[in-house]
């Protein structure tokens, strides 16, 4: 199976949606773009609004827009509407100039723009982080990860994004996120995949809560010590968090 087969299967499965609306921002990245625009095309009933960067008009093939049938957004005049409007806001490639724009507030292009007023708006914002990510296999790969200086630089400006309440996901976490975000299908007992597994005693344990409507594992990492995670019900729980949680039988409630 093919990387366009294996998108376009994943879309299926996340997208059986009625009257749902999705803003995405696209600033580059030819092949991923391309392949995931390709694959929301089979899905007519998603009502979805584009933001495009010069760069990326210029790649994106533009007959495959006319067949997504999505509004594609020209002015940032009409940004903030679509912003409101939308369930939430999709980055699925955030380039590392896109990422360093944002992170340092430069707002000189649709893209840049569109992502400042949706943080300014406090719009949920869900992005991969593959692209710039220099942990990420292709970029190790290609060289593009060999000075430790530029990579710290990189993750510090992920770490800005995420003080602005930017939820970061790898690729291989897209599926379900997005799936449990549109089904809205996380219940309070989610995580209890094995019953048989009991949890930390945590009485005498600091209790954390936890704010954000996805729980990563890095998110784990950063605010628990050894002790309950709050929460809130509608939370979601990324497929690496879940393992992390059950591997470690750290307690978790629903509040």
């Amino acid at each position: 199976m093919n990387i366009e087969d294996i998108v376009k299967s994943i879309v299926r499965e996340i997208l059986p949606l009625l009257n749902k609306k999705i803003l995405i921002f696209i600033s580059g990245g030819k092949v991923n773009s391309e392949i995931l625009l390709k694959a929301l095309c089979d899905f007519s009933t998603v009502e979805y609004s584009i933001v495009m960067s010069q760069e990326a008009k210029l790649i994106i093939d533009r007959e495959l827009l006319e067949e997504l049938n999505g509004n594609i957004i020209e002015s940032t005049e009409k940004i903030d509407d679509c912003i409101k409007n939308s369930e939430f806001v999709l980055i699925p490639i955030l380039t590392r100039n896109t990422l360093s724009k944002v992170a340092l507030g430069i707002e000189d292009n649709i893209v840049t723009t569109g992502i400042a007023r949706s943080i300014m708006l406090n719009k949920e914002i869900i992005a991969v982080r593959d692209s710039y990510d220099p942990k990420n296999s292709i970029n190790i790969s290609e060289g593009f990860s060999s000075n430790s200086a530029y990579n710290s630089m990189l993750l510090e400006y992920e770490k800005k994004l995420e003080s602005f309440g930017v939820k970061f996901i790898d690729s291989k976490e897209f599926k379900r996120t997005i799936q449990h975000k549109f089904f809205n299908s996380v219940p309070r007992s989610s995580i209890k995949e094995k019953e048989d597994i009991p949890a930390k005693d945590t009485t005498n344990k600091a209790r954390v809560e936890f704010n954000s409507s996805i729980l990563t594992v890095k998110d784990i990492n950063q605010i628990l010590n050894d002790g309950v995670i709050t929460l809130r019900k509608n939370t979601i729980i990324t497929p690496l968090a879940k393992d992390y949680i059950y591997n470690n039988k750290i307690k978790v409630e629903f509040c």
